[in-house]
């Protein structure tokens, strides 16, 4: 299960897109600026770590197979292997879109606004902690892959 590169571009543009167009609507209106708070971005970065924690039992009885251990292996539930997986996929592509939100804000504020540095700062503590969940993503991922055959190849 793998992102395609077209869907993963349209999602990123799209959220790039709607981050700089809602901050500009919100500041052409006088709302205030939506600004990534801390909660927020420790959130991401707990989401991105507990998916990649979720699929360590089946890391390690991949690594288990792969080195030819004789006594046998506690095999993980496929169900739990199969939804971790999509688990992973969702987390990666719900990371593309908070990191094109932040994105998009931080274009806006560098382009069209005095630059605040606090906003700025937030932003990109927000794109940085966006990135960092979908490195978890990508990790869990890597983690649900399939142990190799005994003659190399994978299965």
């Amino acid at each position: 299960m793998k992102l395609d590169l077209r869907f993963v571009t349209a999602w990123s543009l799209l959220s790039i897109i709607a981050g700089a167009l809602v901050a500009q609507l919100s500041s052409g209106f006088g709302f205030a600026f939506p600004a990534t708070d801390a909660f927020l971005a420790a959130s991401l970065v707990a989401i991105g770590v507990t998916i990649y924690a979720a699929t360590f039992p089946i890391f390690r009885y991949r690594k288990k197979l792969e080195q030819a251990v004789k006594q046998p292996v506690a095999r993980p539930d496929p169900l739990t292997s199969f939804r971790l997986l999509v688990m992973s996929n969702a987390v990666m592509i719900t990371a593309l879109g908070f990191a094109g939100w932040h994105l998009g804000q931080l274009l806006w504020l560098w382009i069209f606004s005095i630059s605040p540095q606090a906003l700025v700062s937030w932003a990109g503590i927000g794109l940085v902690s966006s990135l960092l969940m979908y490195l978890g993503g990508l990790g869990a991922q890597y983690n649900c892959r399939l142990p190799k055959d005994p003659d190399g190849d994978r299965a």
